[in-house]
């Protein structure tokens, strides 16, 4: 039965709040009308479009000071850079057009649910509405439907590890390691329960009803920086902060609900994914639930490929005991590696389900971001590391760990996201290393990020003369030089917005402003922070369209053909060879600031003319001692892209470049 008010938890009993969430998915499911978007084939074909949804665009200038705290109620200026400064899901919907035509194909939106009142949304307070500071409901079903239109994908970011409410405190203290040390040896011995060292929470009345249970929270207390990024027991059982309350992720009981919180979604507005934050602080039986759960109910739904990314900033092994396999045998989970049992039992629970799905037989996230492939490109292509750098990564234990687990090609690549730096941060000024960063991650193996305003060149850097934050002015400059932090990666891309940053694209830099905008007028279409003229913007279009077309692009795996070894500028060269199409693509990447003569090197299509698809006037020839350039040369920060002439489609003069023909 579903239930006209929410249930509590410590009042109704959790039985009662478990069939009200499966009650609210039944109702959403047979509420929604319409033709439901079917999942992509492979996910690795998307080009992802990372939006931090206040930053953005301001659509609906009238939900501005909704749900906002306290030092903006006030004015306090020094708190600028964590107003909410105005963006929403209107205003996202409002650019559609700009980011089909920039060649993305997957929105990722960070938080939209009810939250705390921080801006970037990583504190929900209550999962069943989205935060009015970005929209309603309705809205958010409907941004949905409008990129479904254009062909666009959706993944929702899903907090997994925390439920936040400032006004709820401990009445017993925790004994915050010991606590943690417990839980996380029964986590590895298959024990329930909890431990005697977890301290006792004090729910306030405005706390989510649904959760309020002891049981359904790890209560060992606050943790450290080094906590967090650390890999001890506290990493999954301590709460992140004070406010932020660890989820008892080990409950099964919890894992039903909360599942059934977030498969509402898929129903009522038709997501197309999830990306679960924090999958690196939660424990690998409840990863294994969700993703297994949300997955068979998407099928259900007709969504037959529901793809589930998992944010894990740590090593090798705890990425790979939550992606795909999770390090066990999907048919036969006695038979693992190193992995809690409690993992290995909740598989035999699962291995019904997953195996019945043809899709993805396995239990765990579709994939993870891969931090260290990216990490790496930043520093190649801002020649901090040889070109050399790169290959290693590749041919790294830490990869091949990951690669075991699930196809390596589902995982997202990114040189910048919401907390980076920006890429161009590193070149302040320098259009050049911007188009090369775009080009890489569109050439690169894995599914590549683009992060808002990348493809506007945004830079993160302050531009002092143009600060006007009156009394509060020595506070908003100490934020903008000591170093990088989170606020300037998160730019204002509407000329409405308060924290307006730098870009390497010269008329975007000059619109750089922080304060209180004389007018707080949405951000439409005309705004010039969408300019679609300038060289960054048309190469970003350029690079991402092309990849659309090739499927050595899109599918293929990578074979390093040429490295600089030594120097921290030079060529790095590569073939994305498709295996099942039998397509080659070769990336010729100049990092430096020079002009390089491309070297002779190894292809696996012989006997056959190549031409660049940027510039058909650019030949090379194969035979069997490989491919030969005739003396031709790469510019500095570029990218070439040489395939077979069989494969070098038609000029497209919307993207400037030739396509490819498969």
């Amino acid at each position: 039965m579903a239930f006209a008010q929410t249930p509590d938890a410590g009042v109704d009993g959790i039985p009662r709040v478990k069939t009200w969430a499966a009650a609210r998915v039944q109702a959403a499911q047979q509420g929604y009308s319409g033709k439901r978007m079917a999942s992509p084939g492979f996910w690795g074909e998307q080009a992802i479009y990372l939006i931090q949804v206040d930053r953005f665009n301001d659509g609906d200038p009238s939900n501005n000071l909704v749900n906002i705290e306290s030092a903006q109620r006030r004015g306090d200026l020094r708190s600028i850079f964590d107003f909410h400064h105005g963006g929403d899901l209107k205003g996202i919907e409002d650019r559609l057009d700009y980011l089909q035509d920039l060649g993305v194909t997957t929105l990722w939106l960070t938080p939209v649910l009810k939250h705390s009142g921080s801006f970037h949304g990583y504190c929900t307070t209550d999962p069943t509405q989205i935060d009015p500071s970005f929209g309603t409901n309705e809205e958010y079903r409907r941004l949905v439907q409008e990129a479904h239109r254009r062909g666009m994908y959706v993944i929702m970011d899903v907090v997994i590890n925390h439920m936040c409410d400032s006004a709820t405190v401990y009445g017993k203290a925790p004994n915050h390691l010991v606590c943690a040390a417990d839980l996380d040896g029964k986590n590895w011995s298959g024990e329930a329960g909890g431990s005697p060292a977890q301290g006792q929470l004090n729910f306030s009345p405005a706390f989510f009803a649904p959760l309020k249970s002891q049981y359904f929270f790890n209560r060992c207390g606050a943790n450290s920086t080094a906590d967090m990024q650390g890999t001890g027991p506290a990493a999954v059982y301590g709460d992140f902060v004070d406010g932020m309350f660890d989820f008892d992720t080990r409950n099964q009981d919890f894992q039903e609900i909360f599942t059934n919180l977030y498969k509402y979604w898929i129903a009522y507005a038709d997501v197309d994914g999830m990306r679960l934050d924090a999958a690196k602080h939660v424990s690998e039986d409840f990863v294994a639930y969700f993703s297994t759960q949300a997955r068979e109910y998407a099928r259900s739904v007709g969504k037959s490929n529901f793809y589930i990314i998992g944010e894990i900033a740590g090593p090798s092994d705890w990425i790979g005991r939550r992606v795909g396999k999770m390090f066990s045998n999907p048919a036969n989970p006695d038979d693992h590696g190193n992995v809690p049992e409690t993992l290995t039992h909740r598989l035999w629970d699962l291995k019904p389900t997953y195996q019945a799905n043809s899709v993805a037989p396995y239990p765990g996230l579709t994939a993870a971001f891969d931090f260290a492939h990216g990490g790496t490109a930043v520093d190649v292509l801002q020649n901090v590391r040889p070109p050399a750098a790169l290959q290693a990564q590749f041919q790294s234990q830490y990869m091949s760990d990951i690669a075991s687990q699930n196809d390596i090609r589902l995982a997202w690549n990114q040189l910048e996201i919401h907390d980076w730096p920006r890429f161009a941060s590193h070149s302040l000024n320098s259009i050049d290393k911007s188009i090369l960063g775009i080009g890489y991650l569109a050439v690169a193996e894995e599914t590549p990020i683009i992060y808002y305003g990348q493809e506007q060149g945004f830079n993160g850097n302050c531009h002092w003369d143009s600060i006007n934050v009156g009394g509060a002015l020595s506070d908003v400059q100490h934020k903008c030089s000591d170093g990088w932090t989170d606020a300037l990666s998160r730019q204002d891309m509407f000329l409405g917005g308060m924290t307006r940053l730098g870009s390497t694209v010269p008329e975007i830099d000059k619109l750089a402003y922080i304060g209180l905008p004389a007018a707080r007028g949405a951000g439409d279409n005309s705004d010039p922070y969408i300019s679609r003229d300038h060289r960054l913007y048309r190469a970003a279009r350029t690079f991402l369209n092309m990849r659309r077309s090739c499927q050595a692009l899109k599918y293929g795996v990578t074979k390093f053909r040429w490295v600089e070894q030594s120097s921290n500028e030079g060529i790095l060269a590569f073939t994305r060879n498709d295996l099942v199409g039998g397509q080659e693509a070769l990336v010729v990447i100049n990092t430096g600031w020079s002009e390089r003569a491309i070297p002779d090197m190894q292809v696996d299509t012989h006997g056959v003319g190549w031409k660049n698809l940027l510039n058909g006037f650019e030949h090379a020839s194969s035979d069997g001692t490989g491919i030969h350039f005739a003396g031709l040369k790469v510019a500095p920060n570029s990218v070439m892209i040489f395939v077979p002439e069989s494969n070098f489609g038609d000029f497209d003069s919307r993207i400037s470049a030739n396509r490819c023909r498969n």
